[in-house]
């Protein structure tokens, strides 16, 4: 009798509201732990004061490399971003980014890319390029669905030389060249300061004048430091 009743105790005493809420608790600490992984800040944009993250990526038809570090609030963040296609369109840039809405599970981020364009082959030229990007991504735990838009703009210059009997003229003149994108992957954290990225890539060269180019991909590593 005095064994069955011990028995019982035990048994309502595993299942104490305090056990509970104590396994409740280190769940929520597990979901949020890789809340700030690097590979995070490459895809939702922007880093916090005192962090920096890192991405190399490779694909088709784009190639390139990221950096940024945090220098203010709200994911206040510069760095620099070099991006190649094909190895015949290249464009070095600086970045300025600021994250909007700054969640666990929820990540908005603005950021506004100036840099140089160079393209070489057939289809020469370059010029000064601006480009507009907005950042959505959303963390759960280790994962991170995300989508990158863009809108990039370049400044180019022609220079037409013109030689008749009474001599030579040079004209210079300027066009615009927009180029719409968009970015859709996944993000996995493999630890706070190591992850992937996969992603399927659009993009529309001299829109709206050209059809809209070939869907491309990448497989990024990214890596990042600091105070996360």
């Amino acid at each position: 009798m005095i064994g069955a009743i011990v028995w019982a105790l035990l048994v309502s005493g595993s299942q104490l509201p305090g056990s509970t809420s104590s396994s409740g608790a280190e769940r929520a600490i597990r979901r949020v732990r890789f809340a700030e992984a690097a590979v995070f800040d490459m895809v939702g944009g922007g880093s916090r004061a005192g962090t920096w993250a890192g991405q190399v990526y490779g694909g088709y038809p784009w190639l390139g490399a990221r950096g940024q570090v945090g220098v203010g609030p709200r994911g206040l963040a510069v760095g620099v971003d070099f991006e190649m296609a094909r190895f015949r369109r290249f464009r070095p840039a600086a970045v300025l980014a600021l994250r909007w809405v700054d969640r666990k599970r929820l990540r908005l981020t603005g950021e506004l890319l100036l840099g140089y364009l160079v393209q070489v082959g057939e289809l020469a030229r370059k010029g000064a390029n601006a480009e507009l990007r907005i950042r959505l991504a959303f963390p759960t735990g280790r994962v991170a669905p995300y989508v990158m838009l863009g809108t990039s703009h370049t400044l180019l210059a022609d220079r037409t030389t013109t030689i008749t009997a009474a001599g030579e003229t040079r004209d210079l003149s300027f066009r615009h060249e927009w180029m719409p994108r968009a970015t859709v992957g996944l993000a996995v954290a493999i630890t706070r300061a190591i992850g992937l990225e996969l992603g399927v890539d659009l993009a529309w060269y001299d829109a709206p004048t050209r059809t809209p180019s070939i869907p491309g991909f990448h497989l990024g590593l990214a890596f990042g430091g600091g105070q996360r």
